[in-house]
């Protein structure tokens, strides 16, 4: 088995990678996802659950942290989905605010390490954010782009020239030995997607061969302490389900209120929502606010993460958008 862990803060388009993995899915393979979301409210394994026939399971673990507070879960559920389905890949995405050495811990324990033949991280960074975010958060920027090996600077559409160039260079005093892909919308030439997802090395080993997954360590006073939980702590989340019908024109005028900041200081919305006409996914990343078509669900569902929230302020807002 191949396990993939695409990791990256809230909104630097680890869903929307994953989502084009699975229209351009590793052929002849057997895929489970593990989605580990930070929120009490899952919708990223909402979307992902629509790829039913390039995907074997989907599996959300809300409500916490791959870390910390649900790393038994996550064994659990790692090792229940290689019984149950025998998987050849198995790509994890954990919440935006882990700590990928503290995924690594757990990947890498004894009960793990023996159900992969091969082990590839694919760190997503949002070029139009991340100069202010090494800014405000350099310990966690550092912990996760010196672990990279294959890093998709993502939405590189929302820069100039000359800043993309100074963002490599900043990633690269980082980690002198990662791979940076440009990408806008998480999309990779073919062949490169396979290069970091490890099918063509995979394809040349042939079976029966375990090549030695990728070192995700560092060495000396870079490890980090085993409390850094990244940044779990920092944030807040709202999430609900429903069961009613929404009105669209409302929902978009909403998530623009959160993007106004009237709620608080709202880093990551995404909802997906049952309209008297169809099903709509909405999100807030980057300060943009995206709308697009989505699979018909059982229920309508939205997750907020932020600081300083609002809550009763945004349930009643999103009662106001309930179609009568």
């Amino acid at each position: 088995m191949i396990v993939n862990i695409v990791y990256g803060f809230l909104g630097a388009g680890k869903t929307t990678f994953i989502r084009y993995m699975m229209e351009n899915p590793p052929q002849g393979e057997k895929v489970v996802i593990l989605v580990n979301e930070f929120g009490e409210v899952g919708i990223d394994g909402l979307v992902l659950s629509s790829y039913g026939a390039q995907v074997a399971e989907v599996v959300e673990l809300p409500s916490g942290c791959i870390c910390c507070t649900i790393a038994s879960d996550f064994r659990r559920q790692v090792l229940e989905l290689h019984h149950r389905f025998a998987p050849d890949r198995m790509i994890v995405e954990p919440t935006g605010v882990a700590t990928i050495s503290q995924i690594m811990q757990i990947v890498e324990g004894e009960d793990l390490r023996p159900l992969y033949s091969e082990l590839s991280l694919i760190h997503l960074l949002d070029a139009s954010q991340l100069l202010s975010f090494i800014k405000s958060h350099r310990h966690f920027m550092e912990n996760q782009i010196r672990r990279s090996k294959s890093v998709l600077l993502n939405k590189i559409d929302r820069v100039k020239p000359t800043m993309l160039n100074l963002l490599l260079e900043s990633i690269k005093e980082i980690n002198p030995e990662v791979t940076v892909y440009p990408t806008s919308f998480a999309r990779l030439d073919p062949s490169l997607l396979e290069t970091i997802l490890g099918i063509s090395h995979h394809k040349e080993e042939g079976p029966g061969l375990r090549p030695q997954p990728e070192e995700a360590h560092v060495l000396g006073d870079q490890e980090d302490h085993d409390h850094d939980h990244g940044l779990a702590d920092e944030f807040e989340s709202f999430g609900r389900r429903y069961s009613d019908s929404f009105s669209r024109r409302c929902l978009e005028s909403f998530f623009q209120t959160l993007k106004a900041g009237s709620y608080g200081n709202v880093v990551r919305a995404k909802g997906i929502f049952r309209t008297s006409e169809d099903w709509i996914r909405l999100e807030l990343a980057s300060g943009e606010v995206l709308i697009e078509p989505a699979p018909t669900g059982e229920y309508s569902a939205v997750s907020i993460i932020g600081q300083d929230m609002v809550a009763q302020a945004m349930d009643d807002a999103l009662a106001d958008c309930r179609a009568e």
